[in-house]
């Protein structure tokens, strides 16, 4: 879509003015050409969506309202990236300044793969298009608040709280209402802050934020002055009617004049979460780990009394078939054995059998977890992949991190999606 196309509808259609809240990032990149073309843009002005999207203007508000966001700098070349790398720490994510879908996105460990990184995408950056290196909160908690604000009024819509950790894309990870982990009073700061950020940025209509808690500490990742993909899913499980609102706010509505309903997206009595559909069936080279660049092609959600039910539904409803019992295989990077104990546990009370490669049967043996030890590929034949395709597991838990051990580990996950086995990638 580019403004030359969307000016020939207007030219056509003559219209009062137009919304580009409700088409992710492409309105958002061609709305200055619409206005600069003399059509009259509706809801939060260019100066608005500047400040949001300009790192260096964004950053100096937040600093103005007090709020955390990662360290951070823009690089046009390699040498000046290890330089700046060395400064913001280990890990970082690094970026093209700008992307859709989270494309060339990496979470980088070491100089190491920050030279690879460069090696593959170097020729992408310049000083006119830096790639942005972020401070990496591995481990936080993230979180997406979808929000709409009229002249005299803001409503946030509400809080989702993501099942994965920070470092998978948006589009990609499972995301719960109410939040499950986050403390309340953590919710009352976010939902402050956002309102605050709100009025800062002169919003009007939609904002997206996406945060990340780490030890108590919020700290804003990105504002986006438009609607997102987890509106829909929002307005299904608060009930609560953003686009309606959205666009009242785009018109100019003040608080009196509104008919719709102002609710708490707090008083919702489920629990709803948004399950992904992914692809990997299709394309035969595809690797189901997540990351921060999206893979996803589809959601659905499940909504039940518990987080559990709600949970199993939104599974079952993205195509994952749940094994009721069957053998567990576990290959897991070391500072998850301990995490997953308690998991262990419940899987060898609830029936299921375990098996695992040598490090992590080894490990839950030594618990008192009966599990069976399998060679990983290069260890030689018959090794774990042979025992999957052989039919004999009905689940996989397989978490990996560093080049290294995501490429030793490929065919594990690829196993699984050819033989349509549920294959868990993230500890969360």
């Amino acid at each position: 879509l580019t403004a030359e196309h969307v000016h020939e509808v207007f030219r056509y259609t003559k219209p009062m003015g137009f919304v580009a809240q409700l088409g992710g990032q492409t309105p958002i990149s061609i709305a200055h050409e619409l206005v600069q073309r003399g059509f009259r843009l509706l809801g939060s002005s260019l100066e608005t969506i500047d400040l949001a999207e300009d790192r260096a203007q964004f950053a100096q508000i937040c600093s103005q309202l007090d709020i955390q966001i990662p360290r951070s700098s823009s690089v046009s070349h390699l040498k000046q990236a290890l330089t700046q790398a060395q400064q913001i720490g280990f890990p970082v994510i690094c970026r093209p300044s700008y992307v859709l879908g989270g494309r060339r996105m990496e979470v980088i460990e070491n100089e190491g793969e920050l030279t690879s990184y460069f090696d593959r995408y170097g020729e992408f950056f310049s000083e006119a298009k830096p790639c942005f290196m972020d401070q990496f909160l591995e481990g936080a908690l993230e979180v997406d608040v979808d929000l709409v604000r009229g002249v005299d009024w803001v409503l946030v819509g509400g809080v989702i709280e993501h099942i994965e950790a920070a470092g998978v894309h948006s589009g990609d990870s499972m995301g719960v209402i109410p939040p499950q982990r986050l403390k309340p009073e953590t919710s009352e700061v976010i939902q402050k802050l956002s309102i605050q950020l709100a009025n800062k940025l002169n919003v009007i209509g939609h904002l997206n934020l996406q945060l990340a808690i780490k030890e108590d500490e919020v700290y804003i990742l990105e504002a986006n002055p438009r609607s997102s993909r987890s509106v829909p899913f929002i307005v299904k499980a608060a009930g609560i009617p953003l686009i309606d609102l959205g666009v009242e706010a785009m018109l100019g509505k003040k608080k009196s004049e509104l008919t719709l309903p102002f609710r708490d997206w707090k008083s919702m009595n489920t629990v709803a979460v948004k399950g992904v559909v992914f692809p990997f069936k299709k394309f035969s080279e595809s690797d189901s780990l997540l990351g921060p660049e999206m893979k996803s092609t589809g959601e659905s959600m499940g909504r039940g009394t518990t987080y559990g039910e709600a949970l199993m539904k939104a599974f079952i409803s993205s195509g994952v078939k749940l094994p009721k019992s069957g053998e567990v295989f576990l290959s897991l990077r070391d500072k998850d054995k301990e995490t997953l104990l308690p998991f262990v546990k419940g899987l060898s009370e609830m029936g299921y059998t375990l098996s695992a490669t040598v490090g992590t049967a080894k490990y839950y043996s030594d618990k008192g977890f009966k599990t069976l030890a399998l060679r990983k590929v290069h260890e030689g034949r018959p090794h774990c992949v042979d025992h999957i395709r052989s039919g004999n597991v009905s689940l996989v838990i397989n978490t990996t991190r560093g080049k290294n051990s995501i490429e030793a580990s490929f065919n594990i996950r690829r196993a699984c999606t050819d033989y349509s086995i549920p294959c868990i990638t993230e500890s969360d």
